[in-house]
């Protein structure tokens, strides 16, 4: 496993992609459940999920660093962070209604075993909501730039994986929608868009980079959590969207 996290940062590039999941991931999940987040880095996104219900709500992560610092930023009654191993999970079968596991698997070469731990402590109709990316968009030419990734998965890779823990597994795209609608003005907010994330440009300062993004175009320059979909069409999933969003139930 890696150091690659997400940190707590509302104006970070990648905030609203992550936001954007764990609201999808609450649409699935009850106020009484049992929800077991893991992977979950600095947990913000198992902080959202204790908000939301009444039922106990665990963190887990491998490094105990990452533990440390969640034990000390979220305090809720129903929430508790501890260090955990995917792929030997402590907890006895049938514990969870729900297993929450973003950007894990690609991380790890144990990903059949985390996948089956992840079912073993799911109770009989428990539902795991996964992310991992999509090799067909992340790393197209089979070379995985990203250097803390160990694999990364295609739409079948992913689906016969899942299959062999779970009967039925859903599989979606996370799609970035600003610029689905054509026009000028969004040509050329786009066009701007890509300028300010290059190499060089990308360097001055944030603010200055999305004031001149609200003021021409609208909207800040890095995404927001209402600017992305789950994509159902399994074309444009397998084409277009860089991350791909698993429901699996038991």
């Amino acid at each position: 496993m890696s150091d690659e996290r997400q940190p707590v940062e509302t104006t970070g590039r990648w905030w609203g992609e992550h936001i954007h999941r764990y609201n999808e991931a609450l649409l699935y999940i009850e106020p009484d459940d049992t929800v077991l987040d893991i992977a979950c880095g600095t947990g913000f996104g198992t902080d959202m999920i204790a908000q939301r219900v009444r039922g106990k709500v665990i963190g887990g992560d491998i490094a105990p660093v990452a533990i440390e610092e969640c034990q000390s930023r979220w305090k809720k009654d129903n929430l508790e962070f501890r260090v955990l191993d995917g792929t030997m999970l402590d907890f006895p079968d049938g514990y969870f209604d729900k297993i929450v596991s973003f950007e894990t698997i690609e991380h790890t070469g144990q990903y059949r075993e985390m996948v089956t731990e992840f079912a073993r402590v799911l109770k009989p109709g428990g539902k795991l909501i996964l992310s991992t990316p999509n090799r067909s968009v992340s790393s197209p030419d089979g070379h995985i730039e990203n250097p803390f990734h160990i694999q990364e998965f295609t739409y079948e890779e992913l689906k016969e994986l899942l299959e062999t823990a779970f009967p039925k597994v859903e599989i979606f795209g996370q799609h970035y929608t600003r610029y689905d609608k054509k026009s000028a003005r969004r040509k050329m907010g786009k066009w701007f868009e890509k300028l300010f994330l290059s190499v060089g440009i990308g360097k001055l300062p944030y603010s200055w980079r999305s004031g001149f993004m609200k003021t021409f175009f609208g909207y800040p320059l890095y995404p927001k959590s209402t600017d992305f979909i789950l994509e159902k069409d399994i074309t444009r999933l397998k084409t277009k969207c860089p991350v791909q969003f698993a429901v699996c139930q038991k």
